[in-house]
Order: C-alpha cells, then sequence, then structure tokens
C-alpha cells in the first residue's frame, strides 16, 4: 500500500520542482515617495469564457492542449520497480503492477510552474491533492519534472515523465529504489445519473 501511495505522489509531482525556499521581499524604500497625480482608472478585466482559466490567454497552443489533455483525464497503465546500492544484489526492475491515477486539473500557474491537481484514494481517504510542478517541452513534446519532493512521512522523490499523442511514460526515484512507469491518457467517463 505504501509502495502504491509513494507512486501516486511521485506520478502527480508525477511529475515538477517543488520550491521549498522562501520568497524573499524587496527592501522598503528608505524614504516615502512624493504624491503624485491621480492616474486614468484602470480598466475592468475582460470576462473569461465559461470553461477556461483566468491564465488560458497566456498560455501557448501547445500549453493550452497540454492542460486539455490532463484535465478530467484518466492515466491508466503500469508501473515497475527497482533498489539501487543493494550489496552484491544485481538491480532488476519487478514485475509490473496497475497504476490508475484521475486529474482533476492541470493549471498553469506562471513560468514553465504549474499545479497538477489529482484524486488520490488511499485507505479510507479520497482527497484532491494539488502539485506543484515544473513543465518542460522538447519540441511539442511536455515533461513533467519534480526534483527532490520532500513528503511528510514518505521520504523525497524526483521524476520525469513525457506525454505524447495521448502517452505517458517516465522514471521515478527515491534515495534507494525508483522505477519505470508507463501507460496511456484517456477522458473519465461520466457518472451515470438515477432517475426518480
Amino acid at each position: 500500500m505504501k509502495k502504491t501511495l509513494i507512486c501516486s505522489y511521485v506520478l502527480l509531482g508525477l511529475f515538477a520542482v517543488y520550491n521549498s525556499a522562501s520568497a524573499i521581499a524587496d527592501d522598503p524604500p528608505t524614504k516615502p515617495s512624493p504624491p503624485t497625480a491621480p492616474s486614468k482608472p484602470t480598466p475592468a478585466p475582460k470576462p473569461v469564457p465559461t470553461g477556461e482559466s483566468p491564465n488560458s490567454a497566456r498560455m501557448s497552443a501547445r500549453e493550452k492542449a497540454f492542460a486539455d489533455l490532463l484535465t478530467g483525464a484518466v492515466m491508466e497503465g503500469t508501473w515497475r520497480m527497482t533498489h539501487f546500492n543493494t550489496p552484491q544484489e544485481e538491480t532488476k526492475l519487478g514485475e509490473p503492477r496497475s497504476d490508475r491515477y484521475e486529474i482533476v486539473s492541470a493549471i498553469k500557474s506562471g513560468g514553465e510552474h504549474w499545479v497538477i491537481t489529482a484524486r488520490i484514494i488511499y485507505a479510507d481517504r479520497d482527497v484532491n491533492l494539488p502539485v506543484p510542478v515544473r513543465v518542460v517541452w522538447a519540441d511539442d513534446t511536455p515533461m513533467i519534472t519534480l526534483s527532490e519532493l520532500a513528503m511528510p512521512m514518505l521520504g523525497t522523490y524526483s521524476a520525469r515523465v513525457m506525454f505524447h499523442h495521448g502517452f505517458y511514460s517516465g522514471v521515478w526515484y527515491g534515495p534507494t529504489y525508483g522505477g519505470v512507469m508507463s501507460g496511456q491518457i484517456a477522458r473519465k467517463k461520466p457518472t451515470a445519473k438515477t432517475t426518480e
């Protein structure tokens, strides 16, 4: 169970750079600024069309396509694990195990930084987990990178996961073990509504 939870977190963050450094504030001015003449009122922001995020206008076509690919998607595939630095033991990948992730949303937060929110079901818990990630591009191919993400009670993990033509493939690793993951991206099937 713990390995499944670890793999879920890593695939989400599946996917990124976790920045734990605190923001540095600018130095305050040494003396107050002189009063200035009133400026023209700032025009109200244009309304965002329904179904779009407020930052979608600042995204390129490939970024919008990536957000559409992941939002409301289900990632289904397999993962395999191996151990590193085990004395006198050859490192081999274990048997494939089933993987399934529901992605609630993929929202660009600025520059290369995104927030991927995924649904995690573990034991008796069912939560939506937002994970800050970094997305880098190889031509038209996005890759989520996660570097040294510290997760309470689980350890520190890194990952690189690439998306192309409806498939995903990548690697994840911690201090002494890691593995590979791959699969296909599908749309989440709508829940059947009951009629009274």
